[in-house]
C-alpha cells in the first residue's frame, strides 16, 4: 500500500464501490468475501458510513445498500458540470418532442456514462428503459459508445476495445474488433451512429456528438426507444431533431461549425 492511502479510508470507499454494484443490497457475509476482507472490520466500516448516512440497512433483511446521503454528493458534482447545466433545457425539450428516452454520455476510461436522464411523457413513451445517471456502458454496442470513440484513430480504439471482452448481449451484437472499425467508420461518415437492438433485445438507439470549443467530442446525445416505435420515418424525424439538439448545445459550449 501506498505511503499517502489511508487504509480506513481505502477500505471504506471500496465497500461502498461494491454496494453500489448490488442493487438489490447484500448481506456482511458475501460483502466480505467479495473485499477479502475480515467480517468484524466489514461490520465497523459499514457502521461508521451508517452513521454518515452513506450506506443503510434494509429494513425486511440483513442486507446493506447505499443510503441517501450518496445522492448529495452525486448531485452535486453533477451540478457542477457546465455542460449538464448547459445541455438540460434542450434535453428536456428534445424528450418531450420525441416522446422517448435520451441520454447524454461522456467517456470514462473504456466505458461510457450516463450523466443525464430524461424521459418523453410518462403515458406517450414508447419505453422506460432500465437506466440511471451515473451508469457505465460499454462502447462497442452502444450508439453513445460508438459516437463517443469515433473521434479517435483506429489504434487507439483497439486498445480501449478488447474482442475478448466484446461479449455478445444481442443476436446483433458486433463481437469482431474489425467489424466494429467498419462500423466507426460509417459512424464518422454519417455522423450519427445506431445501436440497432445491439445491447438490449427490443431497444434501438441513435444517438450524435456534442463538440467542445476546440471542435472535439465531449459528449453524447441520444435518443432510445423500442424497435416497434422508432423506424422508418420515427427514426428520421427523431435523428433530425437530435441533430438540430446537438448542434444547440455544441453551440453554447463555444464549438462554432
Amino acid at each position: 500500500m501506498s505511503d499517502n492511502l489511508v487504509q480506513s479510508v481505502e477500505r471504506s470507499m471500496i465497500l461502498l464501490e461494491k454496494l453500489a454494484e448490488e442493487k438489490n443490497g447484500i448481506g456482511i457475509t458475501r460483502l466480505s468475501e467479495m473485499v477479502g476482507l475480515h467480517k468484524s472490520t466489514v461490520h465497523r466500516l459499514l457502521g461508521t458510513l451508517m452513521s454518515r448516512g452513506y450506506v443503510e440497512k434494509k429494513l425486511d433483511s440483513d442486507k446493506y445498500k447505499l443510503g441517501k446521503k450518496i445522492l448529495f454528493l452525486a448531485s452535486s458534482i453533477l451540478d457542477s458540470m457546465d455542460l449538464r447545466k448547459i445541455a438540460s433545457p434542450y434535453l428536456r425539450k428534445l424528450a418531450n418532442n420525441t416522446q422517448e428516452v435520451v441520454h447524454l454520455s461522456i467517456l470514462d476510461g473504456d466505458e461510457a456514462v450516463y450523466v443525464d436522464k430524461v424521459e418523453g411523457d410518462y403515458m406517450n413513451s414508447s419505453v422506460r428503459m432500465n437506466s440511471q445517471i451515473g451508469k457505465r456502458v460499454p462502447l462497442y454496442c452502444t450508439a453513445v459508445g460508438k459516437i463517443l470513440v469515433s473521434h479517435l484513430d483506429n489504434a487507439h480504439i483497439k486498445a480501449m476495445v478488447k474482442e475478448e471482452d466484446m461479449i455478445k448481449l444481442t443476436e446483433k451484437t458486433i463481437t469482431n474488433i474489425d467489424d466494429f472499425i467498419k462500423e466507426i467508420d460509417f459512424v464518422r461518415e454519417k455522423g450519427y451512429a445506431l445501436d440497432d437492438v445491439e445491447n438490449e433485445e427490443g431497444i434501438r438507439c441513435v444517438a450524435v456528438p456534442i463538440y467542445d470549443k476546440d471542435g472535439k467530442i465531449t459528449a453524447s446525445a441520444s435518443v432510445s426507444g423500442l424497435t416497434i416505435i422508432l423506424n422508418g420515418e420515427k427514426l428520421e424525424s427523431v435523428k433530425e431533431e437530435l441533430i438540430k439538439t446537438s448542434k444547440l448545445i455544441s453551440y453554447q459550449l463555444g464549438y462554432l461549425e
